[in-house]
């Protein structure tokens, strides 16, 4: 699928905030099956195998926003939190089960950790932050 570059960078921008794809379809009058091919279309443009990985690469790329996004003063992972967003955008998931020797359950438990802890909505989001502070 080709999109425009101003689709991209709508889609994109709207995801990297933390809108699901729902709201993202809201956003620009399509339906959410349109966003998901939007999403794929875009993670296959930019070689990426998840969504933190295409956070990763909205931060990488220097997509726009509006305000920077300031780091949480003083949180920042502890050493297996740093571990597992590496894992995460290396697309290393079941290695990182088995090298933190953690349940499936464990892991989304922590995934759901660091995005509270990074204010993030979504993947994308904690992979585009994580990316933009230097966490990974």
């Amino acid at each position: 699928m080709m999109l425009s570059t101003n689709t991209k960078q709508k889609t994109l921008g709207l995801l990297v905030a933390g809108l699901t794809d729902r709201a993202v379809a809201t956003r620009l009058g399509v339906s959410e099956r349109t966003v998901q091919r939007y999403v794929r279309a875009l993670m296959e443009g930019a070689q990426c195998r998840n969504r933190m990985q295409l956070g990763r690469h909205a931060a990488l790329t220097g997509l726009p926003v509006s305000e920077p996004v300031p780091a949480p003063s003083g949180r920042t992972p502890d050493r297996e939190g740093r571990q597992l967003l590496k894992a995460l955008l290396d697309d290393a998931c079941e290695e990182a089960l088995r090298s933190l020797h953690m349940s499936r359950r464990s892991l989304e438990r922590r995934i759901k950790d660091l995005m509270t802890m990074a204010g993030a909505q979504s993947r994308v989001e904690l992979g585009w932050r994580a990316t933009l502070w230097g966490w990974v």
